[in-house]
């Protein structure tokens, strides 16, 4: 297991990337979970993270110019939730599938062009609920925002719809495959699924404390192996300064593929639509049934 809290070395350049895409997740409204496959981040990723959910690293004030000195600062206002959670999505191609099918001449035009019209794509993968069979995966940062240590004791998956597995519509990747993280899992095979490290409950034997400004970063892997389809939200538990056991509820972010939702896989045969690669390997095209086998 590696974790790595906040250091103040390491490249400015990175730094600075990494605030940015941070940045736009918080602004965007994206708020997410804890959980997951630890991953061993650089401590530069993890600062960026951390100085983008709570105000850090912006610039002093400037002293007075008249040699007086400079009045106290108001003590800023504890905030509602101390715990704030954004999440960013792991990148690389997957298999996508919908319960809707793709129709129209916008939509067509968006799903076999996709590499050379990111915006459309986006646009249709949205509007048909994209989602990724078999697993997802996604990094999280929490950090506690407020001035007092809190303590992040569970993560609970909310499952919020359990059906078989979606069927209208298949969609091939035209890249490479994202890749593979290290575990601590997400089994939503399970009725109950709990995230787990080599077969135990993880947040069973740990949990995390973070004094005022600290926080983490982890990686996900929710897996689907079932001819089912899952769709889940987080309930992050944590105790306040207080010692009271609060909850905060993070819903899926708002991506262009679910993060929050898994499909399982079926037959080829079996989907509606089945868009995969062209002659060329540059666009996607409809495939027959024959063609499927």
């Amino acid at each position: 297991m590696s974790e790595r809290r906040r250091s103040t070395d390491g490249p400015q350049a990175e730094r600075n990337s990494a605030r940015a895409v941070i940045t736009a997740s918080v602004l965007a409204g994206v708020s997410a979970v804890i959980v997951g496959l630890i991953t061993g981040l650089g401590s530069t990723l993890q600062d960026a993270v951390t100085d983008a959910l709570s105000g850090d690293g912006k610039p002093a004030a400037a002293a007075p110019q008249d040699g007086t000195s400079a009045a106290p600062a108001s003590p800023r206002p504890e905030p509602a939730v101390p715990v704030k959670v954004a999440v960013i999505p792991e990148g690389g191609g997957t298999f996508l599938v919908s319960e809707h099918r793709v129709s129209g001449a916008a939509d067509t035009y968006a799903v076999t062009h996709g590499d050379v019209a990111p915006e459309e794509w986006n646009s249709l993968l949205r509007r048909i609920r994209a989602t990724s069979i078999n697993k997802t995966a996604y990094k999280i940062a929490v950090t506690n925002v407020s001035s007092s240590p809190v303590r992040v004791v569970d993560v609970v998956p909310v499952i919020t719809r359990r059906s078989g597995a979606l069927r209208a519509t298949m969609i091939e990747p035209l890249g490479g495959e994202a890749e593979d993280s290290v575990p601590v899992q997400l089994d939503l095979d399970k009725r109950s699924p709990a995230f787990t490290q080599a077969g135990k409950p993880y947040f069973s034997r740990t949990s995390q404390v973070l004094k005022a400004g600290e926080g983490f970063v982890m990686a996900v892997e929710a897996k689907l192996l079932g001819k089912e389809y899952v769709e889940y939200h987080l309930r992050v538990d944590y105790l306040d300064a207080k010692g009271e056991q609060r909850s905060l509820q993070v819903k899926e972010p708002d991506t262009p593929v679910g993060v929050f939702r898994v499909s399982g896989l079926v037959d080829d045969t079996e989907y509606a639509d089945f868009w995969g690669p062209d002659e060329e390997g540059r666009g996607r095209r409809l495939y027959s049934r024959e063609e499927r086998n």
